[in-house]
């Protein structure tokens, strides 16, 4: 393959999350056969004095390319299935702590910012369409009082009707997930921090499936949690390590990360863990922190991991 050949230094110093003060932990699961992890070496090639910035989050466009949203001075980076730089875009000023990115079925981008408490809507170049929250402000979104601030927007989804869900609380906001259409008009909210049906410690990671049951990683929870478009709780999934992002692909498998616990691994449809790659640690197929990932056609697997600064890839065998 060609090598990815992009810039991505930090434009100013952010605040990272911290591993969690207890011993790392393993998925209780095997291994996940036919996929092998590419060096920096092999994936990478980097002119001489630039380094990688913290990676937040990775997507594939509409067009099967893949996206990468970085916290530097250009935060959107797409390379082709070759790993190919195609263009690097995005105005960095918009972002203090770039988190979560999606594309909806059109091209549009929606990228959150944990530092700025804010979700933008933008066009397939970067160009803002809409912001719901107020850049720079963290607070309650209350309709009634008339604030509508966010505190710490981790990621969003779309259901089937064009609703959209913000997940937020990063460790320090108090966990919610927000219904909006998809005009940005506020529907409703749920959760409350805590260890119960329906609440968060962290609401870091969502995806919403095909009959529009909402599935929400509660990551320091160590679980998935499942709604309606409602609200209604309707179940979770429990593991024995972090869940930290969530990725429904095409076929019906559900893949997620453990961020510092360091593994990426497929579950079925049911929750049922398949198998689990990786460890922390910063050889080629460890992670510093597992953030969010995505797969592609082929199904290989790009995992953004933030304190390593760099997309792990692993390459399908067959």
């Amino acid at each position: 393959m060609r090598h990815f050949t992009a810039l991505l230094l930090l434009a100013t110093a952010t605040v990272v999350a911290q591993p969690p003060q207890r011993p790392l932990l393993a998925l209780d699961t095997w291994s996940l056969p036919g996929y092998h992890a590419v060096s920096a070496a092999e994936a990478f090639t980097l002119p001489t004095g630039m380094e990688f910035g913290q990676i937040a989050a990775v997507t594939m466009t509409p067009g099967g390319n893949l996206l990468v949203l970085n916290r530097g001075p250009q935060p959107f980076l797409e390379f082709d299935a070759s790993g190919t730089l195609v263009r690097s875009f995005g105005d960095p000023t918009l972002f203090n702590r770039a988190h979560g990115l999606r594309i909806d079925d059109v091209g549009n981008l929606w990228v959150t910012d944990v530092g700025l408490h804010v979700v933008y809507k933008m066009d397939a170049d970067g160009k803002v369409l809409m912001t719901l929250g107020t850049s720079g402000q963290a607070g309650l979104w209350d309709e009634a009082a008339g604030t509508r601030l966010f505190n710490q927007p981790n990621e969003t989804a779309l259901d089937s009707q064009g609703n959209l869900y913000v997940v937020q609380g990063h460790g320090v906001g108090e966990p919610r997930v927000f219904k909006f259409s998809g005009e940005g008009r506020f529907i409703k909210q749920w959760g409350a921090r805590g260890t119960g049906a329906g609440e968060f410690f962290a609401a870091h990671s969502i995806e919403v499936d095909a009959s529009d049951t909402l599935y929400v990683a509660d990551r320091e929870n160590m679980r998935i949690e499942r709604f309606d478009t409602e609200g209604n709780f309707l179940g979770e999934w429990k593991y024995n390590a972090m869940v930290c992002g969530l990725y429904l692909h095409s076929d019906g498998h559900f893949y997620i990360t453990s961020g510092f616990d360091g593994e990426w691994a497929k579950l079925d449809a049911e929750g049922k863990l398949l198998g689990a790659l990786g460890s922390p640690g910063k050889e080629t197929g460890q992670f510093g922190e597992a953030h969010y990932l995505v797969l592609d056609a082929a199904n290989n697997a790009y995992i953004a991991d933030v304190t390593n600064r760099r997309v792990q890839v692993y390459r399908r065998e067959d």
